[in-house]
């Protein structure tokens, strides 16, 4: 099996892989701390299956996993986080390259199993998982209690409409470099980590304020 685990911590790539050697007898694993670097060995190598940090300094493991099925590249995913969010789930779900989420901190048997069940087309994400995860974020009363300014909210809101950084430059007279630090902010204060779950995020709380 070839694996490939993506971390932008050389530690926990290393702790990751060690244990994953010991699961699996027979299997080649690679390394990526970055997404570019990720995506880089995705196109030019076969991987059976990603592990996939959720949070990582140039974007998110969600992006990853969309960049999988955009490019119809044969890989599935594991996110491996430590914290399993609402978002998270359903992000991962809609990406339909992630087959489970495992938290952090487990021993490495959870993971182990994640990997080989993805391996065999097994998901764990279920549209019941998903749904219970909409459920929450609805009860949390989606971004009312969330204070973003008003250029945020604006901002947020044309992400979701499905307006690239560069459209969104150009719609708010803004430079590039500031939409995508207004964004950081964002993601930091809703706690999502990347634009598919802020988009999502935001077509919930539309739903909440007009539910028609």
């Amino acid at each position: 099996m070839n694996l490939l685990i993506v971390d932008d911590h050389p530690l926990v790539r290393t702790g990751i892989r060690t244990g994953l050697e010991g699961y699996f007898s027979e299997s080649s694993i690679r390394e990526a701390g970055s997404v570019a670097e990720a995506l880089d060995l995705l196109s030019s190598s076969t991987i059976d299956v990603a592990i996939l940090d959720l949070r990582l300094g140039d974007g998110s493991g969600i992006e990853i996993a969309d960049r999988i099925a955009d490019l119809d590249i044969d890989t599935r995913c594991v996110i491996f986080t430590s914290v399993i969010t609402p978002l998270a789930v359903i992000g991962a779900f809609n990406s339909g390259t992630v087959y489970a989420i495992v938290e952090k901190g487990v021993d490495i048997v959870p993971l182990g199993q994640a990997v080989q069940n993805a391996a065999n087309g097994l998901s764990s994400l279920t549209a019941v998982a998903v749904k219970r995860a909409e459920e929450e974020i609805t009860l949390s009363g989606g971004l009312g209690s969330i204070e973003l300014t008003e250029r945020e909210r604006t901002i947020a809101e044309l992400v979701a409409d499905g307006l690239s950084d560069r459209d969104i430059s150009q719609t708010l007279s803004l430079a590039a470099s500031t939409v995508r630090n207004n964004l950081s902010t964002i993601y930091t204060k809703l706690h999502v980590e990347s634009r598919t779950q802020l988009a999502i995020l935001i077509w919930r709380q539309r739903s909440i304020e007009n539910p028609t």
